[in-house]
């Protein structure tokens, strides 16, 4: 059956682009893969398989991005691809080749039944969401495949003869044993005394007269909770069991074996891409009900996007406090210096530039008004690490390390992020090092981000490009920033929007954090001299 996310089939590894679980920790794509898989932990898994290869050529980003737009666009067809993903989870979980080789024959038959059911019910339900023409080749493709599948004739005679099957095993539901006692109450023996289409429990039996029931109602004996039944011992009773429920499953067994061509499995792969696509369209659309704009990415060049948010930070605001953004990798600047204030959101622009990648480079929705985009072949991090993490090195020997591996790995196709990189030594020694791994970069053709405190080297910016050739400027982006009002001095607040531009000195206002929290130097003194510490006329002048 014809994939949602891969056209012509998936693709061998060499055409994935990866995304590194540094880079998806880094980026919190984590929590963002637990929100797709829609709260199931089962499925966060292949959600976050998906997020770290997604496809590098054109076409099968096309092909993905016409399937989220068609579903950001159609809620109700979403909402009916809801119910026969509920199908496809069942069929899931009820695959014969999954049981182990000792599972009895009749378990296998039950099992076949039943993934049988859920196939027939999910062709039925898929048939329904996409009854009507859709704007993506690949839904109005799986509707073509659905509706001929189900006009096959031995899905036609498999409808007609399921429901006989059905209630020929729904004929044992429960099974009277018999059990023999001897004189002091311990068993003696036991054997099969006949069976019901009722499941234990399903009404009041005579033993739940004698002994009680789970309903509260008291008998000599209380009832415990009934557990399953591991039947494949080699007892008499557990042999008798087995050859009266054989005896039900073998006229459905030989049933079945004209059925043999009718594979279930052919729709298993819907169910993984189901849940990436529903997940994404229903987050899409919290975005948008909150005012934000949704679309999908184009690819091309230059890359760029226009009005782009973080969606995790977007939802916990309102909507008229959310930032957008812009970012642009080109001739004239694909190699950017991010400097600004602390708490300027220089972090979190970094995760927007990556979250847009792997989402537009996935086919999905992503946060932004327009986002055009070239895939990348890998997208590389560095973050800071604890010290805890570092044993036996030094923070500097950590960081040299990650930087000489990103460019191990690094090509002219690939995504880097940096963050507060080389924080480890001296200010100066920083601004060296930085500058010739930025000189690296912009021979290399790498698109790059380094979000840094070291606002000097953004200041070189032209001394850095005259030093060396390549297909992008290195270039600075900072953050803006605005008068906070009654502040005692010049500082200023951040405004948490990005833009082209050397650093504004105006905008550091860590002393404006230091006041905050009380450590700058009168603060501190005037603590010390209410704690007694300091005497009165001792303050250095």
């Amino acid at each position: 059956m014809l994939s949602l996310l891969w056209p012509a089939g998936p693709p061998a590894s060499s055409a994935l682009g990866h995304v590194s679980d540094q880079a998806l920790g880094d980026l919190e794509l984590d929590r963002l893969a637990e929100r797709l898989a829609q709260d199931r932990p089962d499925r966060r898994q292949a959600v976050r398989v998906a997020l770290a290869q997604p496809p590098r050529d054109a076409a099968t980003v096309r092909w993905r991005a016409e399937v989220s737009l068609d579903l950001l666009e159609h809620p109700a067809r979403c909402d009916a691809l809801q119910a026969a993903l509920g199908a496809l989870r069942r069929m899931g979980t009820h695959r014969p080749q999954a049981f182990a080789a000792e599972t009895p024959r009749a378990a296998r038959v039950g099992a076949r039944v039943v993934e049988l059911e859920s196939y027939l019910e999910s062709l039925t339900l898929l048939a329904a969401a996409l009854e009507q023409p859709s704007g993506s080749r690949a839904l109005d493709g799986l509707r073509q495949q659905v509706r001929a599948e189900l006009e096959r004739a031995e899905v036609v005679a498999l409808r007609e003869e399921l429901p006989r099957w059905r209630r020929t095993l729904d004929e044992i539901r429960s099974v009277t044993v018999g059990i023999n006692v001897s004189p002091e109450l311990e068993p003696e023996g036991a054997a099969v005394l006949g069976f019901s289409s009722t499941p234990v429990g399903a009404g009041e039996m005579a033993l739940e007269r004698l002994v009680g029931s789970e309903q509260g109602r008291r008998g000599l004996v209380h009832l415990g909770r009934r557990e399953p039944v591991d039947w494949q011992g080699q007892g008499p009773l557990a042999t008798e069991l087995k050859a009266l429920l054989e005896a039900v499953a073998t006229p459905v067994e030989r049933a079945l074996h004209s059925f043999r061509v009718v594979q279930a499995q052919g729709l298993a792969h819907l169910e993984n891409e189901l849940v990436l696509l529903l997940g994404a369209a229903r987050l899409a659309r919290r975005w948008r009900s909150l005012g934000l704009p949704v679309t999908v990415a184009q690819v091309g060049s230059p890359w760029r996007a226009e009005d782009a948010y973080h969606p995790l930070l977007a939802e916990q605001l309102p909507p008229s406090q959310v930032v957008r953004n812009g970012v642009c990798f080109g001739p004239e600047g694909a190699v950017w210096i991010l400097t600004g204030p602390n708490r300027g959101g220089k972090t979190t622009y970094l995760r927007l530039v990556g979250l847009l990648q792997v989402l537009g480079q996935c086919g999905l929705p992503v946060p932004a008004a327009s986002l055009t985009l070239e895939p990348c072949d890998q997208l590389l991090t560095h973050f800071p690490v604890p010290e805890a993490a570092l044993p036996g090195q030094g923070r500097l020997d950590e960081e040299a390390g990650r930087i000489a591996e990103i460019f191990a790995h690094c090509t002219p196709a690939s995504l880097v992020l940096l963050n507060e990189v080389l924080s480890g030594t001296s200010a100066p020694e920083g601004v060296a090092l930085a500058a010739d791994i930025l000189r690296g970069f912009r021979v290399l053709g790498a698109r790059v981000v380094y979000a840094t405190h070291l606002h000097e080297l953004a200041t070189r910016v032209a001394e850095i490009n005259a030093s060396v050739r390549g297909p992008g400027a290195v270039a600075s982006l900072t953050v803006q920033s605005t008068h906070i009002p009654g502040d005692p001095g010049v500082v200023r607040r951040p405004t948490y929007r990005v833009v082209p531009g050397p650093p504004d000195p105006a905008s550091f206002f860590a002393s404006h954090i230091a006041r905050q929290h009380g450590i700058s130097l009168p603060q501190l003194l005037e603590g010390l001299k209410a704690r007694g510490v300091l005497p009165d006329g001792e303050a250095p002048g």
